[in-house]
């Protein structure tokens, strides 16, 4: 599957292979993570949260933009030559991050 036809929730799966994250499915349906010794399960969901997605766009100095061909999305590129669309910027930037670890076709 294309990296740009990814929804959230398969993005966010794919984070967490990339960090090699162990994650694990909830009744409610959400990916869960466990932070740290005993603290409780937390949501993963870098997609949507600044805490999660926003360390890796700092740490791979992802470079983002609004609008910049025309598409009313955030685009998300890493050098030399990643570039990724999403409707947020953090989708956009976490489409770029899979991008760039495990290329442009995944398998989920």
């Amino acid at each position: 599957m294309l990296v740009n036809e990814l929804t959230p929730e398969q993005l966010d799966l794919l984070v967490a292979r990339a960090q090699g994250l162990e994650i694990f499915n909830s009744d409610d349906g959400h990916l869960y993570y466990h932070p740290g010794h005993n603290l409780p399960p937390r949501r993963w969901n870098p997609t949507r949260y600044w805490s999660q997605g926003g360390p890796i766009i700092e740490h791979q100095q992802i470079d983002l933009n609004w609008d910049t061909e025309g598409t009313g999305e955030w685009s998300a590129s890493i050098d030399p030559d990643v570039l990724s669309h999403g409707s947020s910027v953090l989708e956009a930037a976490m489409r770029a991050f899979v991008t760039l670890k495990f290329g442009e076709q995944v398998d989920i």
